[in-house]
């Protein structure tokens, strides 16, 4: 179960008002002719800006990350899609970023840096059968655990298929406890499509959770 991509989260709210930033971020390598190219983002705010990989002796030709910082003006949910293609090819795309946006009416805060932030690393667009590994940070000795929702472990073929879901605690000195650690999941899809993945942080014997994402994952 080598997993064919990582996908990294970084959640910091449950929310996410309007007027405050999502990020998400994908390879990237323009030297190959492939960029990636937005489409149906009517009533998004877009910042699309390209990192290139730091290299030894200025090499050209290792790709970096495209980096896309999203915001709403307002309340609502919108469909984000991002292509990775050469501009002057009509075919499939090489990989496609599928993503729905949900902004809140809550409160803007005065945070600088996204409120959301996914990572992907590796296949973006994973065939069906292939493994893709989620993380994100977590401490459960304060009686908190991210957990995937009902109904996204379900084994049935029109559903992502959870495949393993571990904690492992961050390395500390000896006597240290309380650190925390990480949260991973591995999962797949049966046949292709468009998944979400859905991850609440709270306590088992609260009703609220203090802490939520979710985000698509599309298999060819």
């Amino acid at each position: 179960m080598t997993p064919v991509t990582t996908i990294t989260v970084q959640k910091y709210g449950l929310t996410i008002p309007a007027g405050n930033m999502m990020r998400f971020t994908v390879p990237s390598n323009p030297t190959t002719g492939y960029q990636w190219f937005t489409d149906n983002v009517t009533g998004l705010v877009i910042n699309q800006t390209y990192e290139a990989t730091p290299t030894i002796d200025d090499i050209v030709g290792f790709g970096g990350n495209e980096i896309f910082t999203i915001t709403a003006e307002k309340a609502g949910t919108y469909p984000f899609v991002a292509n990775y293609q050469r501009a002057w090819e009509d075919k499939i795309p090489e990989a496609t970023l599928i993503q729905g946006l949900v902004f809140s009416n809550g409160t803007k805060t005065e945070a600088t840096d996204p409120l959301l932030s996914v990572s992907f690393d590796g296949t973006v667009s994973p065939t069906a059968g292939e493994v893709v590994k989620i993380t994100t940070e977590g401490n459960p000795t304060t009686g908190y655990e991210w957990t995937a929702i009902p109904g996204l472990s379900s084994t049935r073929s029109d559903n992502l298929v959870i495949l393993n879901s571990t904690y492992v605690p961050t390395l500390v000195d000896s006597g240290i406890v309380g650190s925390g650690g990480t949260y991973e999941w591995l999962v797949t899809a049966e046949k292709p499509g468009t998944y979400e993945f859905h991850a609440q942080y709270k306590r088992s014997w609260e009703d609220e959770p203090a802490g939520e994402f979710f985000f698509n994952i599309t298999f060819r």
